[in-house]
């Protein structure tokens, strides 16, 4: 169903383990598709266009107040606010969270996270931010808190931190939303997942999961989590309600992607293997998660997967310790030649 097309490689390094490291974005106007992973202290930067025949890599190193000082980076991801015309590239790391400028690669908001009390040895240790998601205008991150950092983009080169807001008492693990419904979750390290109203003041619906949690994505009104032990789990976000649990790997799942047209699911996991699904939530058909293709990638535990487009005609995959994306393309294939 899907065959590797291009091992895309970047000009330095290879890729950290950490859950979804790959964010993809595609600029349908330029026919460019971007797409950045991270290395310890650096994010990777590569383009290419339509045809895979032009191709650029770019390492941008991650520093705390332009000084030397040691910094994790956790988590990069493109954002495209609508009063922009090219995305944004959101950093989370262990000191806060750092929005920089795609085309210039400068930086354009820096947010340190400063506690009013006096942190303890152990709380200085385990600081950090992890979690982006985007609505219109707002930028929105996760912290070891339990808070949502809110950031609003007022113009192509403003963007403004507008405060937090706490519906977890545990770390973030998570944030996703689906444009096309306007619907956001977040999830923490106890298994609770909140849901959000677009303007972010508060959650419109809260409920816990008992499961430890890895990832999330979010398609057709489902919350769908990833854990450390390898299951699928798809949660209604209307009422909480857990509607189908899938056996799905058996190391922890470390992404998820959705494809909105196609209501196809990717799932990557540390076992080597890429799963696809389908979900099928319209009645009067029977609410049921479909199996439909697997890939196994040898000797790789993979850690990110993003979808090129919201049709899932294509996917990209990340994983640890390699120095190549993966770039699979849709293909038809007689029932009999699927790998099983």
């Amino acid at each position: 169903m899907y065959e590797l097309r291009q091992e895309i490689l970047m000009s330095t390094g290879s890729v950290s383990h950490s859950p979804n490291n790959l964010s993809v974005f595609l600029n349908e106007t330029k026919g460019l598709t971007l797409a950045c992973v991270i290395h310890e202290n650096q994010v990777a930067t590569l383009s290419w266009d339509q045809g895979l025949n032009s191709f650029t890599c770019d390492n941008l190193p991650i520093k705390a107040n332009d000084s030397d000082a040691s910094i994790i980076v956790l988590q990069a991801k493109y954002c495209m606010p609508v009063c922009r015309t090219f995305p944004l590239l959101v950093v989370t790391t262990s000191k806060g969270v750092m929005v920089y400028d795609v085309k210039t690669c400068k930086l354009l908001a820096w947010n340190e996270m400063n506690d009013t009390s006096e942190p303890t040895i152990r709380e200085q240790m385990y600081r950090f931010t992890r979690g982006i998601t985007c609505v219109e205008n707002l930028i929105v991150v996760g912290s070891h808190s339990g808070e949502l950092l809110v950031f609003r983009c007022t113009g192509e080169n403003s963007i403004i931190f507008k405060g937090s807001v706490q519906e977890h008492d545990f770390t973030i693990v998570d944030i996703a939303t689906c444009r096309f419904d306007d619907l956001t979750c977040s999830c923490d390290v106890s298994g609770h997942i909140a849901v959000w109203y677009k303007n972010f003041k508060s959650a419109r619906k809260k409920f816990s999961t008992g499961h430890e949690i890895n990832c999330i994505n979010v398609l057709r009104k489902q919350v769908i989590i990833g854990t450390f032990t390898g299951q699928l789990l798809f949660y209604s976000t209307l009422n909480g309600q857990l509607m189908a649990e899938v056996n799905a790997h058996i190391r922890q799942i470390n992404a998820i992607a959705v494809a909105p047209e196609s209501a196809y699911i990717i799932s990557v996991s540390d076992d080597t293997m890429i799963r696809l699904w389908k979900l099928h939530v319209c009645k009067p058909e029977a609410y049921r998660v479909e199996w439909q293709h697997n890939k196994r990638v040898e000797n790789m535990p993979l850690v990110g997967v993003q979808f090129t487009n919201d049709r899932g005609s294509g996917f990209v995959v990340a994983a640890y310790d390699y120095s190549k994306l993966l770039y699979y393309q849709i293909t038809k294939l007689p029932a009999g030649q699927m790998e099983q």
